[in-house]
Protein backbone atom coordinates (compact mmCIF):
# COMPACT_ATOMS: atom_id res chain seq x y z
CA UNK A 1 0.00 0.00 0.00
CA UNK A 2 3.06 2.46 0.69
CA UNK A 3 4.48 1.87 -2.78
CA UNK A 4 0.85 3.37 -4.03
CA UNK A 5 0.98 6.40 -1.73
CA UNK A 6 4.46 6.90 -3.03
CA UNK A 7 3.08 6.75 -7.03
CA UNK A 8 0.46 8.96 -5.99
CA UNK A 9 2.54 11.96 -3.88
CA UNK A 10 5.11 12.12 -6.65
CA UNK A 11 2.50 12.36 -9.66
CA UNK A 12 1.12 15.25 -7.57
CA UNK A 13 4.62 17.14 -6.98
CA UNK A 14 5.26 16.87 -10.80
CA UNK A 15 1.68 18.00 -11.63
CA UNK A 16 2.55 21.30 -9.29
CA UNK A 17 6.07 21.71 -10.48
CA UNK A 18 4.68 21.94 -14.40
CA UNK A 19 1.93 24.24 -13.46
CA UNK A 20 4.13 26.25 -11.85
CA UNK A 21 6.49 26.23 -14.61
CA UNK A 22 4.32 26.36 -17.58
CA UNK A 23 1.70 28.88 -15.94
CA UNK A 24 4.98 31.85 -14.78
CA UNK A 25 5.59 33.93 -17.21
CA UNK A 26 1.38 34.23 -18.50
CA UNK A 27 1.14 35.46 -14.80
CA UNK A 28 4.40 37.64 -14.69
CA UNK A 29 2.30 39.79 -17.89
CA UNK A 30 0.16 41.52 -14.94
CA UNK A 31 -1.13 44.34 -17.85
CA UNK A 32 -3.40 43.85 -21.15
CA UNK A 33 -1.77 44.65 -24.01
CA UNK A 34 -4.62 45.38 -26.22
CA UNK A 35 -6.04 47.67 -24.25
CA UNK A 36 -2.65 49.55 -23.85
CA UNK A 37 -2.30 49.92 -27.68
CA UNK A 38 -5.01 51.36 -27.75
CA UNK A 39 -4.96 53.77 -25.22
CA UNK A 40 -1.23 55.11 -26.31
CA UNK A 41 -2.70 55.48 -30.33
CA UNK A 42 -5.48 57.36 -28.88
CA UNK A 43 -3.03 59.70 -27.00
CA UNK A 44 -0.74 59.90 -30.45
CA UNK A 45 -4.16 60.78 -32.37
CA UNK A 46 -4.64 63.35 -29.97
CA UNK A 47 -1.70 64.92 -29.92
CA UNK A 48 -1.30 65.12 -33.65
CA UNK A 49 -4.61 67.21 -33.31
CA UNK A 50 -3.47 69.47 -31.27
CA UNK A 51 -0.47 70.06 -33.50
CA UNK A 52 -2.53 70.66 -36.23
CA UNK A 53 -4.50 73.02 -34.75
CA UNK A 54 -1.02 74.91 -33.44
CA UNK A 55 -0.08 75.01 -37.02
CA UNK A 56 2.54 72.79 -35.82
CA UNK A 57 2.17 70.88 -38.82
CA UNK A 58 0.39 70.72 -42.03
CA UNK A 59 -2.75 68.50 -43.30
CA UNK A 60 -0.45 66.05 -45.05
CA UNK A 61 2.13 65.60 -42.18
CA UNK A 62 -1.22 65.17 -39.90
CA UNK A 63 -2.83 62.50 -42.50
CA UNK A 64 0.66 60.48 -42.83
CA UNK A 65 1.68 60.51 -39.21
CA UNK A 66 -2.09 59.24 -38.47
CA UNK A 67 -2.13 56.72 -41.27
CA UNK A 68 1.85 55.49 -39.35
CA UNK A 69 -0.02 55.24 -35.99
CA UNK A 70 -2.49 53.13 -37.53
CA UNK A 71 -0.91 50.20 -39.28
CA UNK A 72 1.50 50.41 -35.80
CA UNK A 73 -1.24 49.94 -33.57
CA UNK A 74 -2.57 47.11 -36.27
CA UNK A 75 0.96 45.51 -35.96
CA UNK A 76 1.04 45.69 -32.17
CA UNK A 77 -2.80 44.44 -31.84
CA UNK A 78 -2.14 41.36 -33.91
CA UNK A 79 0.88 40.27 -31.72
CA UNK A 80 -1.26 40.67 -28.94
CA UNK A 81 -3.79 37.85 -29.77
CA UNK A 82 -0.68 35.89 -31.18
CA UNK A 83 0.42 36.28 -27.42
CA UNK A 84 -3.21 35.28 -25.95
CA UNK A 85 -3.38 31.97 -28.61
CA UNK A 86 0.18 31.17 -27.05
CA UNK A 87 -1.21 31.87 -23.50
CA UNK A 88 -4.36 29.37 -24.97
CA UNK A 89 -1.90 26.86 -26.28
CA UNK A 90 -0.21 26.85 -22.47
CA UNK A 91 -3.70 26.32 -21.03
CA UNK A 92 -4.28 23.42 -23.50
CA UNK A 93 -0.91 21.88 -22.49
CA UNK A 94 -1.47 22.21 -18.92
CA UNK A 95 -4.66 20.24 -19.58
CA UNK A 96 -3.47 17.77 -21.59
CA UNK A 97 -0.48 16.84 -19.26
CA UNK A 98 -2.80 16.82 -16.25
CA UNK A 99 -5.22 14.70 -17.51
CA UNK A 100 -2.90 12.17 -19.77
CA UNK A 101 0.73 11.95 -17.16
CA UNK A 102 -1.40 10.18 -14.53
CA UNK A 103 -3.16 7.83 -17.15
CA UNK A 104 0.50 7.15 -18.87
CA UNK A 105 1.86 6.87 -15.66
CA UNK A 106 -0.50 4.25 -14.33
CA UNK A 107 -0.68 2.21 -17.31
CA UNK A 108 3.43 2.57 -17.67
CA UNK A 109 3.34 1.21 -13.81
CA UNK A 110 0.84 -1.35 -14.62
CA UNK A 111 2.64 -2.37 -17.54
CA UNK A 112 5.75 -3.56 -15.62
CA UNK A 113 3.90 -4.70 -12.85
CA UNK A 114 2.37 -7.42 -15.21
CA UNK A 115 5.38 -8.08 -17.24
CA UNK A 116 7.80 -8.41 -13.90
CA UNK A 117 4.74 -10.75 -12.67
CA UNK A 118 4.53 -12.72 -15.77
CA UNK A 119 8.54 -13.06 -15.64
CA UNK A 120 7.61 -14.20 -11.76
CA UNK A 121 5.24 -16.77 -12.90
CA UNK A 122 7.13 -17.84 -15.63
CA UNK A 123 10.39 -18.86 -12.85
CA UNK A 124 8.68 -19.92 -10.52
CA UNK A 125 6.96 -22.21 -12.79
CA UNK A 126 10.27 -23.54 -14.60
CA UNK A 127 11.34 -23.94 -10.79
CA UNK A 128 9.07 -26.06 -9.98
CA UNK A 129 8.92 -28.25 -13.28
CA UNK A 130 10.20 -31.84 -11.66
CA UNK A 131 12.38 -34.31 -13.65
CA UNK A 132 9.46 -36.07 -15.72
CA UNK A 133 7.77 -32.54 -16.41
CA UNK A 134 11.57 -31.23 -17.77
CA UNK A 135 11.56 -34.56 -19.79
CA UNK A 136 8.08 -33.47 -21.44
CA UNK A 137 8.93 -30.32 -22.22
CA UNK A 138 12.18 -31.18 -23.95
CA UNK A 139 10.47 -33.97 -25.86
CA UNK A 140 7.98 -31.65 -27.06
CA UNK A 141 10.20 -29.31 -28.17
CA UNK A 142 12.85 -31.65 -29.91
CA UNK A 143 9.81 -33.08 -32.32
CA UNK A 144 9.97 -29.68 -34.44
CA UNK A 145 13.61 -28.65 -33.44
CA UNK A 146 15.58 -32.40 -33.71
CA UNK A 147 18.72 -30.96 -34.91
CA UNK A 148 19.47 -29.12 -31.11
CA UNK A 149 22.52 -31.12 -30.11
CA UNK A 150 22.26 -29.07 -26.43
CA UNK A 151 18.58 -30.32 -25.96
CA UNK A 152 18.98 -34.03 -27.23
CA UNK A 153 22.28 -33.52 -24.12
CA UNK A 154 20.15 -31.41 -21.90
CA UNK A 155 17.85 -34.42 -22.38
CA UNK A 156 20.37 -37.55 -21.76
CA UNK A 157 21.13 -35.65 -18.70
CA UNK A 158 17.86 -35.45 -17.40
CA UNK A 159 16.67 -39.40 -18.02
CA UNK A 160 20.03 -39.79 -16.50
CA UNK A 161 18.95 -38.22 -13.64
CA UNK A 162 16.03 -40.10 -13.50
CA UNK A 163 18.06 -43.63 -13.58
CA UNK A 164 17.03 -44.28 -17.09
CA UNK A 165 20.57 -44.73 -18.41
CA UNK A 166 19.04 -46.88 -22.15
CA UNK A 167 17.32 -43.30 -22.88
CA UNK A 168 20.01 -41.54 -21.24
CA UNK A 169 22.55 -43.38 -23.72
CA UNK A 170 19.84 -43.03 -26.68
CA UNK A 171 20.05 -38.95 -26.29
CA UNK A 172 23.55 -38.69 -25.82
CA UNK A 173 24.37 -40.41 -28.90
CA UNK A 174 21.34 -38.46 -31.08
CA UNK A 175 23.26 -35.29 -29.44
CA UNK A 176 26.93 -36.92 -30.70
CA UNK A 177 25.67 -37.14 -33.89
CA UNK A 178 24.98 -33.42 -34.00
CA UNK A 179 28.10 -32.39 -32.75
CA UNK A 180 30.65 -34.90 -32.45
CA UNK A 181 32.88 -31.95 -31.62
CA UNK A 182 32.07 -31.12 -27.75
CA UNK A 183 34.63 -32.17 -25.39
CA UNK A 184 32.17 -31.68 -22.65
CA UNK A 185 29.04 -33.90 -24.60
CA UNK A 186 31.85 -36.53 -25.54
CA UNK A 187 33.16 -36.40 -21.59
CA UNK A 188 29.22 -36.82 -20.09
CA UNK A 189 28.57 -39.31 -22.71
CA UNK A 190 31.46 -41.71 -22.10
CA UNK A 191 30.89 -41.34 -18.16
CA UNK A 192 27.00 -42.35 -18.56
CA UNK A 193 28.19 -45.38 -20.52
CA UNK A 194 30.92 -46.16 -17.50
CA UNK A 195 27.18 -45.57 -15.17
CA UNK A 196 25.31 -47.73 -17.58
CA UNK A 197 28.29 -50.81 -17.77
CA UNK A 198 28.57 -51.49 -13.93
CA UNK A 199 31.16 -48.75 -13.99
CA UNK A 200 33.77 -50.51 -16.23
CA UNK A 201 35.59 -48.93 -19.39
CA UNK A 202 33.89 -49.99 -22.91
CA UNK A 203 35.89 -49.82 -26.12
CA UNK A 204 33.30 -46.74 -26.80
CA UNK A 205 33.94 -44.97 -23.86
CA UNK A 206 37.68 -44.95 -24.14
CA UNK A 207 37.10 -43.88 -27.91
CA UNK A 208 35.10 -40.82 -26.61
CA UNK A 209 37.67 -39.86 -23.82
CA UNK A 210 40.41 -39.85 -26.06
CA UNK A 211 38.45 -37.79 -28.84
CA UNK A 212 37.56 -35.48 -25.78
CA UNK A 213 41.57 -34.90 -24.97
CA UNK A 214 42.52 -34.51 -28.98
CA UNK A 215 39.93 -31.31 -29.02
CA UNK A 216 40.99 -30.14 -25.56
CA UNK A 217 44.23 -31.41 -24.27
CA UNK A 218 43.50 -29.82 -20.73
CA UNK A 219 40.28 -30.09 -20.03
CA UNK A 220 40.08 -31.70 -16.54
CA UNK A 221 37.53 -33.54 -16.70
CA UNK A 222 38.81 -35.61 -19.53
CA UNK A 223 42.18 -35.95 -17.93
CA UNK A 224 40.34 -37.21 -14.49
CA UNK A 225 38.84 -40.29 -16.87
CA UNK A 226 41.77 -40.46 -18.25
CA UNK A 227 43.41 -41.01 -14.87
CA UNK A 228 40.72 -43.40 -13.57
CA UNK A 229 41.22 -45.90 -16.69
CA UNK A 230 45.27 -45.63 -16.44
CA UNK A 231 44.69 -46.58 -13.02
CA UNK A 232 42.56 -49.79 -13.85
CA UNK A 233 45.06 -50.74 -16.03
CA UNK A 234 47.10 -50.94 -13.09
CA UNK A 235 49.67 -48.47 -14.80
CA UNK A 236 49.28 -45.39 -11.75
CA UNK A 237 52.46 -43.76 -12.93
CA UNK A 238 50.16 -42.74 -15.74
CA UNK A 239 47.13 -41.99 -13.77
CA UNK A 240 49.34 -39.64 -11.54
CA UNK A 241 50.71 -37.59 -14.55
CA UNK A 242 47.16 -37.09 -15.93
CA UNK A 243 45.65 -36.63 -12.55
CA UNK A 244 48.37 -33.74 -12.01
CA UNK A 245 47.46 -32.01 -14.98
CA UNK A 246 43.73 -31.91 -14.19
CA UNK A 247 44.23 -30.32 -11.16
CA UNK A 248 46.35 -27.93 -12.58
CA UNK A 249 43.51 -27.16 -15.06
CA UNK A 250 41.20 -26.64 -12.48
CA UNK A 251 40.02 -23.19 -10.94
CA UNK A 252 41.74 -22.31 -7.41
CA UNK A 253 38.13 -22.01 -6.44
CA UNK A 254 37.20 -25.04 -7.76
CA UNK A 255 35.39 -27.53 -5.89
CA UNK A 256 36.88 -30.83 -7.59
CA UNK A 257 40.21 -29.41 -6.74
CA UNK A 258 39.80 -31.16 -3.20
CA UNK A 259 38.65 -34.71 -4.66
CA UNK A 260 41.76 -34.72 -6.93
CA UNK A 261 43.77 -33.31 -4.35
CA UNK A 262 43.00 -36.76 -1.77
CA UNK A 263 42.93 -39.06 -4.90
CA UNK A 264 46.93 -38.03 -5.56
CA UNK A 265 47.66 -38.05 -1.66
CA UNK A 266 46.05 -42.09 -1.45
CA UNK A 267 48.19 -42.23 -4.80
CA UNK A 268 51.39 -41.36 -2.93
CA UNK A 269 50.74 -43.51 -0.38
CA UNK A 270 50.18 -46.36 -2.89
CA UNK A 271 53.34 -45.39 -4.28
CA UNK A 272 55.29 -45.47 -1.11
CA UNK A 273 54.05 -49.07 0.07
CA UNK A 274 55.09 -50.60 -3.36
CA UNK A 275 58.23 -51.41 -2.22
CA UNK A 276 56.91 -52.58 1.44
CA UNK A 277 54.30 -54.84 0.11
CA UNK A 278 52.93 -56.66 -2.71
CA UNK A 279 50.11 -56.25 -2.57
CA UNK A 280 47.42 -53.43 -2.13
CA UNK A 281 43.44 -53.11 -2.62
CA UNK A 282 42.08 -49.98 -4.33
CA UNK A 283 38.53 -49.49 -3.10
CA UNK A 284 35.94 -47.03 -4.54
CA UNK A 285 32.78 -46.27 -2.90
CA UNK A 286 29.40 -44.69 -4.17
CA UNK A 287 27.04 -43.62 -1.49
CA UNK A 288 23.64 -42.92 -2.65
CA UNK A 289 21.89 -39.48 -1.91
CA UNK A 290 19.52 -41.53 -0.24
CA UNK A 291 21.55 -42.65 2.43
CA UNK A 292 23.34 -39.36 2.72
CA UNK A 293 20.18 -37.56 3.04
CA UNK A 294 19.49 -39.21 6.12
CA UNK A 295 23.22 -39.90 7.80
CA UNK A 296 24.89 -36.99 9.28
CA UNK A 297 27.77 -35.97 7.71
CA UNK A 298 30.19 -36.54 11.37
CA UNK A 299 28.81 -40.49 10.54
CA UNK A 300 32.00 -42.64 9.73
CA UNK A 301 32.44 -44.96 6.37
CA UNK A 302 34.72 -48.02 7.52
CA UNK A 303 36.63 -49.70 4.74
CA UNK A 304 38.19 -53.27 5.67
CA UNK A 305 39.18 -56.20 4.37
CA UNK A 306 38.28 -60.02 5.86
CA UNK A 307 39.58 -63.27 5.63
CA UNK A 308 37.29 -65.24 2.77
CA UNK A 309 36.84 -67.51 4.90
CA UNK A 310 37.83 -67.94 8.77
CA UNK A 311 37.55 -65.24 11.47
CA UNK A 312 35.97 -62.05 10.23
CA UNK A 313 38.09 -59.58 12.09
CA UNK A 314 39.67 -57.20 9.99
CA UNK A 315 42.68 -57.70 8.53
CA UNK A 316 43.56 -54.09 7.22
CA UNK A 317 41.06 -51.06 7.76
CA UNK A 318 40.35 -47.45 7.02
CA UNK A 319 38.03 -45.57 9.27
CA UNK A 320 36.74 -41.97 7.67
CA UNK A 321 34.26 -39.39 8.24
CA UNK A 322 31.48 -38.95 5.67
CA UNK A 323 32.21 -35.28 5.17
CA UNK A 324 35.69 -35.93 4.37
CA UNK A 325 35.22 -39.30 2.46
CA UNK A 326 36.44 -39.14 -1.33
CA UNK A 327 35.02 -42.04 -2.77
CA UNK A 328 38.02 -43.74 -3.35
CA UNK A 329 40.59 -45.24 -0.76
CA UNK A 330 43.80 -48.03 -1.38
CA UNK A 331 44.40 -50.63 1.86
CA UNK A 332 47.77 -52.22 1.89
CA UNK A 333 49.85 -53.76 4.34
CA UNK A 334 50.42 -50.17 6.59
CA UNK A 335 46.70 -50.75 7.07
CA UNK A 336 47.18 -54.00 8.23
CA UNK A 337 45.11 -54.28 12.04
CA UNK A 338 47.59 -56.32 13.41
CA UNK A 339 51.69 -56.07 12.59
CA UNK A 340 51.95 -59.90 12.31
CA UNK A 341 48.61 -60.03 10.07
CA UNK A 342 49.74 -58.23 7.08
CA UNK A 343 46.97 -58.02 4.13
CA UNK A 344 49.87 -59.29 1.82
CA UNK A 345 49.78 -63.08 3.44
CA UNK A 346 46.32 -63.57 2.84
CA UNK A 347 45.00 -65.18 -1.13
CA UNK A 348 41.17 -64.43 -0.96
CA UNK A 349 39.95 -61.98 0.75
CA UNK A 350 36.05 -59.96 0.84
CA UNK A 351 35.63 -55.92 1.15
CA UNK A 352 33.61 -54.63 3.52
CA UNK A 353 32.13 -51.68 3.52
CA UNK A 354 30.32 -49.92 6.44
CA UNK A 355 28.40 -46.10 7.52
CA UNK A 356 27.69 -46.01 11.34
CA UNK A 357 27.38 -43.20 13.64
CA UNK A 358 29.72 -44.30 16.12
CA UNK A 359 32.72 -46.02 14.07
CA UNK A 360 32.68 -48.97 16.58
CA UNK A 361 34.09 -51.87 15.48
CA UNK A 362 30.94 -54.01 16.87
CA UNK A 363 28.23 -53.43 14.18
CA UNK A 364 25.25 -51.11 15.52
CA UNK A 365 21.17 -51.88 13.85
CA UNK A 366 21.26 -48.46 12.33
CA UNK A 367 24.58 -49.15 10.59
CA UNK A 368 24.49 -49.57 7.02
CA UNK A 369 26.91 -52.19 5.26
CA UNK A 370 27.68 -53.65 1.96
CA UNK A 371 30.51 -56.56 0.82
CA UNK A 372 32.20 -57.42 -2.23
CA UNK A 373 32.56 -60.64 -4.07
CA UNK A 374 35.26 -62.91 -3.23
CA UNK A 375 38.79 -61.42 -4.39
CA UNK A 376 42.25 -62.84 -4.94
CA UNK A 377 45.25 -60.16 -3.08
CA UNK A 378 47.75 -61.08 -5.63
CA UNK A 379 45.91 -59.50 -8.62
CA UNK A 380 45.85 -56.12 -6.86
CA UNK A 381 42.21 -55.96 -7.46
CA UNK A 382 40.17 -52.63 -7.87
CA UNK A 383 37.14 -52.86 -5.88
CA UNK A 384 33.47 -50.90 -6.43
CA UNK A 385 31.08 -51.00 -4.14
CA UNK A 386 27.63 -49.36 -4.25
CA UNK A 387 26.01 -48.39 -1.26
CA UNK A 388 21.53 -47.69 -2.10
Amino acid sequence: MSLYLWFALMVIVSFIWIIWFLYRPIKSNKFNLESSNISLGKQKLLELEQDLHQNLIDKKQFNQAKEEISITLAIELKQANSINTSTNNNILIIVLILVLLPVMSIGFYQYLTSKNNMNQSSSNTEESLSLEQSVNKIVQYLQTNRDDAEAWRMLGLTYFELGELDLSINAYEKSFQINPKDPRLLVEYASIMISANGHQFSNHSIKLIKQALEIDPNASDSLYLAGMFAARQGDFDLAKGLWQRALNALPKDSINRVALVNILSELKVLESSRDMSKHFISVRVNVSDEILKFRSSEDFIMIYVKAAKGRAMPIAIKKIKLKVFTGQVVLTDQDSVIQDNQLSAYDQVIVVVRISATGSAIRSIDDIQVLSKVINVADNPSVYLNMK
